[in-house]
This record gives C-alpha cells, structure tokens and sequence, in this order.
C-alpha cells in the first residue's frame, strides 16, 4: 500500500470542514458571479458550499440553484417563505454545529487560495473570533479609499489585486473592533460562546454583524482585518433603495445596547492601523503600473495653481501616473498619488528624512519633475531635479522666482513698478523673504531652477516679458492653461436706472478689494447709480450695503459659478486687480458671457481681452472717480441699444 497515499489521506479526513454560506435572495447575474468564482479555485481547506435561498422572488435564480445543487456543487437549502437575512444566515450556520463558517454575500466574488488564507489569518490565535479580508466596498476594510465604497482601480481586476494583497500582506493581520458583513469568517468556538446572530432585533440585515461582534469581545475574542486576502463586493444587490435605511435603523438599534458603539468606531477610523496596510498595496501597485511617472511639486495654497494641476492631471491621467509633492506642517512635505480614485499619500519630516524622500522618489521611477510653485517649502527640496537627475519643467504661476512678494506687490496690495535692487531690499526689510535671502541672492538661487528646467511654460506674453528681464537664460514656452468649454448663460437686457457691477472671485487687496470698496463708497458719496456685487467673499472686514452700495455672496466652487453668474443678470463685470496677473481663470468665465468687461491694463487682462469686442482697458491705478465715470457714462449712453451692442459699435 502506497504510505503516502494513506498518510495524505488520513490527513484530508481529520482536515476540518469550513462552511461558506451564501444567503439569496435577489439578482441572478451577481450570484452566478459569485458562485461561480467560488468553485473556480478548489483550496486546500476542506469546504462545502451553502447556499440559502430564502424564497426568492427571481423564479430563474432559484431554477438555477436546483440545477447547480442537483450536480453536486452546492447544498441547497430553501426556505418555503421569506425568512429574512439575518434567519437565512443563521440557518446555513446552524446546519453543521462543528465547523467554522464563512459568510459570503451573493454580490461577491473571490480568487485564487482566499479562503486558505482567510483559515491560516483565523488560527493564528486561538481567541480569534471573526475575520475578514480587505474589498473595494467594505466600509474599513475598503480600498483604496477607506471608509468608502470604490470602484475597482482601472487595470487591476480582481485577480491581479487579490495577488498584489497576498504578495506584499502575505500573513499581515491586525485587529479591529467589528468584522464587516460582506465576508465574514467566523470561528465555531466563538458561535458556541456567543451565540448566533439576533434575528429579533436585525432580521432583514445590517447590523447583525456588529452587535454579534460586540459581544463576542465583551466574551473576549478579537476581530482581525485579514490584509493578504482581497474579495470584491457590489453591494446592495438585495436591498437596493432601501440599504441606506437599514443601515440608520440598524444603527440605532445597536446604540441603545451599547451607547459608545460610534466611539469605539471613531477611535479606531481615526487611528486607522490599515492605512498602512492600504499603503504596501498602493506602494505595489505603482512601481508595477506601466504607465511613465510624473511628479509635480507645488504649495498648499489652492487657487489657480491647484485648479491648473487637477486640470493637467486629469488630462495626463490615461497615460502617465501623477504625483504631487506639497509642504507639510513647518518642514516636512508629503508626496500624494494624484489619480482619481486613491487616497495615497506619504510623509517626509526634512531635513532629516530627505535621503528617504529621495530612495521613495527614485523607487517609484520618476521620469520627469514639473514644479509649479516652491512656496512654504524646505530649502531643500531646491535640490532635488540635481539629486534626481531627471528632466523637468517650470510652470509659473506668479513671480515667486523673482519676488518673494510673488505678485510684485506693495504691503497695501498696489502694484510695486519693479524698482531696482535698492527699492527691492528696502522692500524685504519690512517683508523679509523666505530663508532671510536677499534679492539678489533669491533671483540667484531660484533664477538657476528656471534656467536647468527643460520648458520654463509661462500663459501669456506679458509674463514672458517681464520675468527676461530678470532671468533672461531660461527657456520660455507659451502655453495657455488647459480648460474645459465653458456656457455662462447670461440674459442681455438693457440696464434700468442702475448698472449692476459683478467683480468675480474671492477678493484681497492685492485682486483690488480695497479699490472696490473705494469705488462703492464715491458711488455713494456721489449718488451715483452704481451698485457692486461680489460672487465670492473677502478676506477681511470692508464696509459693505446698506452703508455703501457693495455686497459679497460668499465662498463658492468653480463648478456653481456659471449659474451663479447667471442669477446675479449683471451688466457689466470688472476685475479691479492692482497686480499683473499671469492667466486669471475668473476672466475665462467672464469671456463666455459677452457682457462688457472692464479690467486693467496690465499683466495678462490686454492681451487675453485683445480681441474681444466689449472690452475697456483702464490704467491700474486710474483714479477711483474716474473709474466709476466710466461706468456712469457706459450707463448714460444706453439709450435704445443693450449694454452689449453699445460695446459692439465701441
């Protein structure tokens, strides 16, 4: 007789049996899906497949059931009426009361050797009582993005990602307060002690899972999160519209046993011990992914830069793989994976960590830098297109490499007129610069950035200008700042007795808030038949209506704007800006209405407003009386013909 032989099977007959129970009740599609994925991969943990059909109203699916039970593949059990979840779950683990138990929804699917693994992460400890594994939607256990309910990342199917998990997660483990219901390995020890689920309190579903595990660790098992497994989950196949409120009932329910439920839940969210785990598999999955990476460096000031590199990463995303180096806290800088979708991001405390921010830069295969702005960050970080050794670009989004003011602006908000070295170290004196640099020793330092960078891209030829004056080595390219097509449907009606003025944005004085107020208070001073309205907000107190005739809206996102615009029916728009800008995107929104704009003469506003036919240029520093004859006249002057057609004739 064949020794071997024997030895493996005596060893397969005292192999304990797991239960994977599978609960029906709807969507014939998910559940082939799910079974089918199930019986794709055998394992060497010894199993038999469940399934409960509690009466499901899809006759096909039950049809299907029978058949696939009639060939061995499943045991079935029917229920002769609709039992709910919960008693159908409990009935699958009644049936065999010696065997450990796997509870896995009908909208699931798995791959490879998951429930062996799911078996070794449940007897590493003897008082582990659930286990489950990591699944796009799974609320803690979800990935990539936590606590929520992901898509699977494009160009990871299930399979892939499942082996990235038992790769880089191989036997890692940690513990959590709940196991989380989609999958849900349940040791037979911890069922005898604890019981089954309440099918009282939770008989449709959601929350059964949770009060189970409170009180199997008030009973002292552990609850562990298996990080090496990955399942995927639809969710809400059975319950549809009504998931969101089981889910309210349920945890109301669960509150009145155990009142610091949401508090245990909380601590444990915002701690986050898998964000680690979460991070391997992130770590994995880009140094693997094809596509060339990019690194972008930029501040954490928002505005118009951050609007320019969501703007290019969502561009650059179907081909590239984007990264974004910003500050963090007063020395240390974070590195974030920019692709929709993932929550990757790391941390680096400078100065010293930058040998490891290094290793993590060039481990990822960085191919190219793109630095967008350098402001609130570690010196540093100057060093790093010389350390990498990789091209890069320089997109200027103000004048920072110039100024350490960045707008070529007074303490009051006015343009400065570029005075000469004098005239900027006696400006530094009362502002000093960033490292305590002089300005001279600042345009050296940031001026040999620009001239190393393959493109210094610049959005208008006043820009251009301006900074060859200063670093006249560098290699310019003029490139507008993507956008989408924008519509800002705006009524074109006459004006009536008053001209409505729309400034656009959030205002400082530097955007000219202070000239807008001034303008609002000789408008009143002088009873003239002007009022100004602001979409946006200001970032100090200014007199506002009913003292002058002057309001503000308030904060608001890009995407309201247009109808926000809309709303207000102005008749004409004025950027009352005291710096040269380099783009302004609240122009682009301005362009697309065809109502009369009037802004300065001065950075990018006379060559973007060059051909468009309604508009008045006016010095920066126009006085303010003229600046509202200005619109006074524009007023007067309608008499048969909108604002509009006037402009037109103009």
């Amino acid at each position: 007789m064949n020794t071997v032989a024997t030895d493996m099977q005596s060893a397969a007959a005292i192999t304990p049996v797991v239960d994977v129970i599978i609960p029906v009740y709807r969507g014939l599609a998910e559940t082939r899906c799910c079974l089918e994925s199930v019986l794709a991969f055998p394992q060497h943990t010894a199993c038999e497949i469940v399934v409960v059909d509690d009466c499901s109203p899809e006759l096909d699916l039950s049809a299907w059931l029978r058949d696939l039970a009639g060939s061995g593949a499943i045991t079935l059990l029917e229920n002769p009426a609709n039992t709910g979840f919960v008693n159908a779950v409990n009935r699958g683990m009644i049936l065999h009361p010696d065997r450990d138990v796997v509870l896995l929804n009908s909208d699931t699917e798995v791959h490879g050797d998951w429930l062996d693994r799911l078996c070794h992460c449940a007897s590493s400890d003897p008082m582990t009582g659930t286990v489950t594994p990591f699944s796009n939607n799974a609320t803690i256990c979800s990935y990539p993005r936590f606590n929520q309910s992901n898509p699977l990342p494009k160009g990871w199917p299930l399979a892939r990602l499942d082996r990235a998990f038992a790769e880089v997660n191989a036997g890692l483990a940690i513990e959590m307060p709940t196991a989380v219901g989609f999958c849900m390995y349940i040791r037979r020890n911890c069922l005898k002690e604890v019981g089954y689920f309440d099918a009282l309190i939770f008989k449709r579903g959601y929350g059964e899972e949770n009060e189970f595990c409170l009180r199997a660790t008030e009973a002292g098992f552990k609850h562990l999160l298996c990080a090496d497994v990955f399942v995927y989950h639809q969710g809400g196949v059975s319950f549809g519209s009504e998931t969101a409120a089981l889910c309210t009932e349920a945890e109301q329910r669960i509150l009145e046993r155990y009142p610091n439920y949401l508090g245990i839940i909380g601590e444990y969210c915002t701690r986050d011990p898998a964000r680690v785990l979460r991070r391997r598999v992130d770590g994995f999955r880009l140094v693997h992914s094809p596509r060339p990476r990019i690194l972008f460096i930029t501040h954490t000031w928002g505005g118009g830069t951050e609007k320019h590199i969501q703007d290019l990463a969502g561009i650059l995303e179907p081909d590239f793989e984007m990264m974004i180096l910003r500050p963090a806290g007063p020395d240390g800088v974070s590195i974030e994976w920019a692709r929709s979708g993932e929550e990757f991001i790391t941390y680096f405390a400078l100065p010293y960590a930058y040998p490891k921010l290094l290793g993590f830069i060039k481990s990822l295969g960085i191919v190219r830098l793109h630095i967008h702005h350098v402001i609130g960050m570690n010196r540093q970080i100057l060093q790093l297109p010389r350390d990498l050794n990789v091209p890069y670009d320089f997109t200027l989004h103000d004048y920072y490499p110039i100024c350490p003011q960045y707008t070529l602006t007074l303490q009051d908000g006015r343009y400065c007129g570029e005075p000469n070295v004098d005239g900027c170290n006696a400006c530094l004196a009362e502002r000093p610069a960033l490292w305590g640099l002089d300005i001279v020793t600042w345009r050296a330092s940031l001026g040999g950035l620009l001239t190393g960078a393959d493109r210094v891209i610049v959005a208008s030829q006043d820009m251009e200008t301006r900074m060859r004056r200063y670093v006249p080595g560098a290699r310019y390219v003029r490139l507008s700042h993507p956008e989408p097509a924008l519509a800002v449907p705006v009524p074109h009606a006459p004006p009536c007795s008053e001209l409505k003025i729309l400034v656009l944005g959030r205002l400082t004085p530097i955007k000219g808030l202070h000239r807008l107020e001034a303008c609002a208070a000789d408008a009143q001073a002088r009873g003239l038949p002007l009022f100004f309205r602001v979409i946006g907000h200001a970032d100090r107190d200014v007199r506002q209506e009913p003292e002058i005739p002057l309001s503000f809206s308030g904060p608001y996102n890009d995407a309201e704007l247009p109808l926000l615009i809309g709303r207000e029916r102005p008749d004409v728009i004025f950027f009352p800006a005291q710096c040269p800008e380099t783009y302004s995107y609240t122009l682009s929104y301005a362009l697309v209405t065809g109502l009369p704009i009037v802004a300065p003469r001065l950075g990018a506003f006379s060559e973007r407003l060059a051909d468009y036919p309604y508009a008045w240029l006016l010095n920066w520093d126009t006085p303010i009386a003229e600046c509202n004859d200005l619109f006074v006249n524009l007023l007067q002057r309608e008499r048969s013909y909108t604002l509009v057609e006037l402009a037109h004739d103009a």
